[in-house]
């Protein structure tokens, strides 16, 4: 009995903690697209146009962008 009586409040509580937190749900879907368009007219905001440099090319040690290990400022 008492089991359930904790399992009754804990999940009443959740459910006042998500819709105290949550954000204003008038504008649904609509807070999400803008950051996507954003990323759209920023190309170079995304990770994948980054190319990674293939074995036997010179890499940066500080900022590697190789496809596996920079070793001795050359891509292994």
């Amino acid at each position: 009995m008492k089991l359930t009586c904790m399992m009754i409040v804990a999940v009443l509580f959740l459910t006042a903690w998500t819709f105290a937190t949550a954000d204003d749900s008038s504008n649904g879907l609509e807070n999400l697209f803008p950051k996507a368009h954003h990323e759209m007219k920023n190309p170079e905001a995304s990770k994948l146009n980054e190319r990674c440099l293939d074995a036997g090319e010179i890499c940066d040690f500080f900022f590697p962008t190789c496809c596996g290990y920079c070793i001795l400022l050359f891509c292994a």
